[in-house]
């Protein structure tokens, strides 16, 4: 019997993950979570579902097993510890929340719950990064010695995200995470600067780009760097890069280019071709190998591919680097227990 899976949001994330569910031999789309009412009926009458204002209608519903939760992370808290105490499987979309107490608070309710919690890092489904990692762990480049990542990208995105949101965690997340996992060296301490230029009276006021000197485990340096200050006619929306150097060798990432190029009335784009392509008509790529991972290991009773502890870390790093733009001087990372 496949998975019975509920989406909790309805817009353009929860959107993909409903037709990745929908899409996939291993589940069964079973319900829409949404409190814009619109929203919900839109996408559940699209995949035949029913939708719901809240997560209460599905906690005590045997007809779902798991869920995804896909809304703002300034609202994972409160949906992914009640899916949890209620006993469901979650794959809560990253960051995993919006502070690190929150993250904290709700990897606590999985340990106590004992449900499955599995935070969708996209990155550690993309064969590029996770090529770089399996090189590093091999000893390929000898000990790591200094690593940069960073992802740019449009300034329309800032302009949408401008109050809702911090390139800390709409951006820089998924470079945390990439730098501390394929590295396999935890950020200690850091010292962050931000980049505002916000010239529109009103938008309201937004770090537009983050900069960060990292201390990692075993002496390694690392350089951090995300933002949404790229112009709005840049041929791609995803400017992403690392770089590991080592004492014998080197890996590089670049996502740039995803090898398809298209040139038409408006110029220039590149288009996504890893991340969540759409390929014969249906969404392949990293976001589907995510979601079918955490199906087939809540099936399977398997260990995720993301700890929850690498997840909570990755909040510890983006509040050290929130402290350190405050208060202008170095900050240490909070020490999250494994």
């Amino acid at each position: 019997m496949r998975l019975r899976v509920a989406v909790v949001g309805a817009g353009f994330i929860g959107q993909l993950h409903a037709r990745v569910i929908s899409e996939s031999p291993l589940a069964k789309l079973a319900a829409i979570v949404d409190i814009d009412r619109d929203a919900r009926e839109t996408v559940a009458s699209h995949f035949g579902v029913d939708s719901y204002p809240s997560v209460d209608s599905i906690c005590e519903d045997p007809e779902v097993d798991a869920t995804i939760v896909a809304v703002p992370d300034t609202a994972h808290e409160e949906p992914a510890t009640r899916l949890l105490q209620a006993g469901k499987a979650v794959l809560l979309e990253k960051p995993m929340a919006h502070s690190l107490d929150a993250a904290r608070r709700i990897a606590a309710v999985a340990r106590s719950s004992g449900s499955r919690l599995m935070v969708g890092h996209i990155l550690r489904f993309d064969p590029r990064y996770a090529g770089a990692a399996s090189q590093v762990a091999a000893g390929v480049l000898g000990q790591p010695l200094h690593v940069t990542a960073g992802r740019f990208t449009l300034r329309a995105v800032g302009t949408r995200m401008a109050g809702r949101s911090s390139p800390c965690f709409y951006l820089g997340i998924h470079d945390i995470d990439a730098m501390q996992w394929v590295t396999g060296r935890r950020i200690t301490r850091l010292y962050a600067r931000a980049v505002g230029t916000v010239s529109d009276s009103s938008i309201p006021p937004t770090d537009d780009a983050i900069f960060a000197t990292c201390e990692l485990e075993g002496g390694v340096v690392g350089n951090l760097q995300f933002g949404w200050t790229l112009p709005n006619n840049f041929p791609s929306g995803i400017n992403a890069r690392l770089e590991v150097v080592g004492t014998m060798g080197s890996v590089a990432v670049d996502t740039l280019d995803h090898g398809l190029r298209v040139v038409g009335v408006a110029g220039m784009t590149l288009p996504d071709g890893l991340h969540w392509p759409e390929t014969n008509q249906r969404i392949t790529g990293d976001l589907a190998d995510e979601v079918n991972h955490f199906v087939l290991s809540v099936c399977n009773d398997q260990d995720f591919l993301v700890p929850v502890a690498d997840a909570v870390r990755n909040v510890a790093v983006n509040d050290a680097i929130i402290r350190s733009i405050t208060s202008n001087v170095p900050e240490t990372v909070d020490v999250v227990a494994d």
